[in-house]
């Protein structure tokens, strides 16, 4: 349940390598200023290289979208393919470790979570009775099936 509070410096330690490989000077991320993702990847960044300026545009006054409705306003009228609508407006961090999702009706702890939120795995209502056998190996710390 962790995977996104140790994938967040791990994409910033990442984040500073290439900004030293490259000569940049910032570094921008898009957390939202609302959560714990800013503080990770601000940490990280300040503490592996002072030097370079972080830039949030969440956090910036000029920045003219304020919510995740505004975000797909935005991706709807210049075709940008996402995986949220204003009915799914989770946003989901997927990474090698795991998948989590917040917003939207997730945040209401008095609901259960809505059928469609199940990105990679299945109620238990929709399971399988003959479930199927995975092997999954690694090579390089990278999955391959």
């Amino acid at each position: 349940m962790l995977g996104t509070s140790f994938a967040r410096p791990l994409i910033a330690k990442r984040a500073v390598e290439i900004a030293h490989k490259e000569g940049a000077t910032a570094i921008a991320h898009g957390a939202t200023g609302k959560g714990n993702d800013q503080v990770r990847f601000e940490l990280t960044i300040m503490a592996l290289d002072p030097s370079l300026k972080i830039i949030s545009p969440w956090k910036d006054p000029k920045w003219t979208m304020k919510s995740r409705e505004d975000c797909l306003d935005y991706a709807t009228t210049r075709n940008i393919p996402v995986s949220q609508s204003k009915k799914r407006i989770y946003s989901e961090d997927r990474n090698i470790w795991h998948i989590s999702h917040e917003g939207g009706v997730l945040e209401d702890v008095s609901k259960e979570p809505p059928d469609d939120v199940y990105t990679l795995s299945k109620t238990m209502q929709t399971l399988p009775t003959n479930p199927n056998t995975w092997r999954l190996n690694f090579c390089r710390g990278f999955p391959l099936r």
